[in-house]
């Protein structure tokens, strides 16, 4: 797959224009009609299926036709190339009216990514990775230094990361893995931990994660699909 020059930018406007029609004007406006429970007991929206249908019909005019989608489920999982799409990361933030929301997508070839996207539509703030750089809004941004460790970690994860970070600075996670990227690309957060993660955000979040060199757990930071079992740590090094 060749990628474009204008690709990431035509990506920006569409996320942008998606957003304006169907997340913006519906955060925290939703009728009981528009929620229902998944057979996992998480929560999805009827935007939640709008914004993904609209971005699948995106990315099939640029021949991503193996597609791993949060909502419509795909037998395509064993194929070494695929594109996948978390539409509303940060749902029950987006059916309570919490401005921590962010759309996703990662584009893998052979357990590497390629390029991996977050979009905060309320902010407008685009970000992506590719060719071994991050980029918001299309400006590289710099690696952040920390002195201290900032994030959070449950009970159970203080006695089980115990090797891995200590003395951290409280930060509560925003209840969305690529919000929670956000904040550490802006410096706000140093690590974090993804439990119980999906291919379609964890994938994104490791993209940035390990571009910036950030420390973890795992035996690797190759993108296979036994990474969906782990409890992960991510740390910057201090």
């Amino acid at each position: 797959m060749i990628i474009k020059s204008n690709f990431f930018k035509d990506t920006h406007l569409f996320f942008k224009q998606v957003s304006e029609k169907f997340i913006l004007p519906n955060i925290g406006r939703l009728n009981i009609t528009d929620v229902s429970d998944k057979p996992d007991f998480s929560k999805v929206t009827k935007f939640d299926l709008l914004v993904e249908n609209e971005l699948v019909q995106f990315f099939n005019k640029f021949d991503f036709n193996n597609i791993i989608s949060e909502e419509y489920s795909s037998t395509l999982l064993e194929e070494k190339t695929y594109l996948t799409i978390d539409p509303i990361d940060g749902t029950r933030n987006f059916i309570n009216g919490v401005n921590k929301v962010v759309v996703m997508v990662s584009y893998i070839e052979n357990e590497s990514s390629i390029f991996s996207i977050i979009y905060d539509p309320v902010e407008d703030l685009f970000y992506h990775s590719f060719n071994n750089a991050i980029y918001k809004n299309f400006i590289e941004i710099k690696k952040s230094k920390y002195k201290k460790h900032i994030g959070y970690l449950g009970d159970h994860a203080k006695v089980y990361f115990k090797d891995y970070v200590s003395n951290p600075i409280e930060k509560k996670r925003s209840r969305s893995i690529g919000y929670d990227v956000l904040e550490v690309l802006e410096g706000k957060r140093s690590f974090m931990t993804i439990y119980g993660s999906k291919i379609w955000d964890l994938f994104p979040a490791m993209s940035f994660l390990k571009i910036l060199n950030f420390k973890t757990n795992l035996p690797n930071m190759n993108f296979d699909y036994a990474k969906l079992d782990e409890k992960i740590i991510f740390y910057a090094e201090l």
